[in-house]
């Protein structure tokens, strides 16, 4: 009996399960439903902001602007179908800029915030009222249309804007609001060095406080693929660093303008441009710019600065003004004996009493260069030093400026003397002369180098690349003795 009890209960389940199946799809329960979209904004209204320009013809229609900022009023005429800066007559505009200002308001699209009557009380609600940001736009037919930008959303991120006369509030980003307000320095060209080719720049001087303090010229080469060669004209002529000197050209050329601090400033002493800190000239074939900079502001974020002569006073960051603080030694090439051992035939070397005739034979390959110091092979009885020998060489090149000083009257003692001749006969003589306990002038045949070096080049160990030290560490490798060793 409990058997039949089972399958009974059983067979009522199912019968359920059954019914209940029919109605749920009778309902409609089965049937495929549309998915929500995964875009937070998909059913969030948009339009266009500045309504006015929405139509083609109002766009060619415009007759003035005029763009209200905290910091400036700019007031834009299209005068004999062209466009004037009225409000500012000695900017210097540049028309498409005007015309990309007019299109970035026609296209500027914002969210609906709010749509309907927009009442004085509203106005206020949302910062309409007194509002510092607000553009004017005058058609040719006399009709007028005002946009204003009013306070700014919780998280600071967006802004309400509202043309009047119309009843719907917008929404935008506060950088549409930055873009979108003209201000003097959307007109200009912003780049302070507008050289079409910054790669035929070939000649930059700066002077300092009204008197030269570099002067730096190029060879232009005429091989597409080949580099400039640059040499330092001044405070002394030497070849120049070319890292250095390409780094203060790329510097020059991505140098902008932040803002425009005053228009036809007459009295650019306040800013300290008259006299200028610095006054840098860059040129290229077709013509020569010259920036001249001041003080910094109060946040010492930027520098005042003026172009080519005129009174406007603009800001440039710092980050783009480079050269304040760098010595005028960073722009040359310091070094005074730079010759690959691959090109030496011989080296008569004195330092501190001691002298040493180095020779060189480099082969097709380094397993066949033939080195000697002194007549002694360094490369014999199974006991290779070629290694140690070329770091006398390395040594040698260590040998450099480290700062720049009027040719002293008299000479020192003698404490370096390098003449060394090259495989094509070419022969140069490197002199170093005491000027203090730890420093040293430079010769070079003979001529002055401008400056001094330090004469731990001459007297330190091998692992600094001292002289002495580095030859001492090839006589140890070679297991002698170097009876001129103190």
């Amino acid at each position: 009996m409990k058997k039949y009890r089972t399958t009974i209960i059983a067979l009522a389940l199912i019968a359920i399960a059954l019914a209940a199946f029919f109605i749920s799809r009778a309902a409609g329960l089965f049937d495929n439903k549309e998915q929500p979209t995964e875009d937070p904004y998909a059913d969030i209204e948009t339009g266009a902001v500045f309504s006015c320009l929405a139509e083609d013809t109002a766009y060619s229609n415009v007759k003035k602007v005029v763009s209200h900022s905290p910091s400036e009023v700019i007031v834009l005429e299209k005068v004999s179908g062209d466009w004037t800066c009225t409000s500012h007559p000695s900017l210097a505009l540049i028309p498409k800029n005007v015309n990309s200002c007019l299109n970035s308001m026609r296209t500027l699209n914002g969210r609906v915030a709010y749509r309907g009557e927009v009442t004085e009380s509203k106005q206020y609600e949302f910062g309409f009222i007194d509002s510092e940001y607000h553009v004017v736009i005058t058609f040719k037919d006399g009709s007028e249309a005002t946009v204003v930008f009013g306070t700014e959303n919780l998280s600071s991120s967006s802004c309400y804007v509202w043309e009047k006369g119309t009843d719907v509030i917008y929404l935008v980003g506060v950088y549409n609001r930055s873009s979108t307000v003209v201000t003097a320095i959307d007109l200009i060209t912003s780049k302070v060095f507008s050289f079409s080719d910054s790669g035929q720049i070939s000649k930059v001087n700066i002077n300092k406080n009204g008197e030269a303090f570099l002067k730096l010229q190029a060879t232009i080469s005429t091989d597409i693929d080949g580099t400039r060669e640059w040499t330092v004209k001044y405070p002394i002529e030497r070849a120049g660093d070319s890292t250095t000197i390409e780094s203060l050209v790329s510097a020059l050329d991505s140098m902008y303008l932040s803002s425009v601090q005053e228009l036809a400033c007459e009295d650019l002493s306040v800013y300290g441009l008259e006299p200028a800190a610095f006054e840098v000239s860059v040129t290229d074939p077709q013509k020569t710019s010259v920036l001249r900079v001041g003080n910094l502001t109060p946040d010492r974020d930027y520098y005042y600065v003026t172009i080519d002569g005129a009174s406007d006073v603009y800001l440039v960051k710092t980050s783009y003004v480079t050269f304040t603080d760098t010595p005028q030694i960073s722009f040359m090439n310091k070094y005074i004996f730079m010759v690959s051992y691959t090109k030496l035939s011989d080296v008569q070397l004195y330092v501190l009493g001691r002298t040493y005739d180095l020779t060189y034979a480099a082969g097709e390959t380094s397993e066949n260069d033939v080195f000697t110091i002194n007549g002694i092979n360094v490369n014999q009885d199974g006991n290779d030093c070629r290694d140690l020998f070329k770091r006398i060489g390395t040594a040698m090149y260590g040998i450099r400026l480290v700062s720049l000083e009027d040719e002293p009257a008299e000479k020192g003692e003698t404490l370096c003397r390098i003449r060394y001749e090259e495989q094509d006969g070419t022969v140069n003589v490197v002199e170093c002369f005491a000027r203090n306990e730890t420093t040293m002038y430079l010769y070079l045949n003979g001529e002055y180098c401008g400056g001094y070096g330090n004469v731990y080049l001459l007297t330190s160990g091998n692992e600094d690349y001292g002289i002495l030290g580095t030859i001492e560490n090839l006589y140890a490798g070679l297991k002698l003795i170097d009876d001129q060793a103190g």
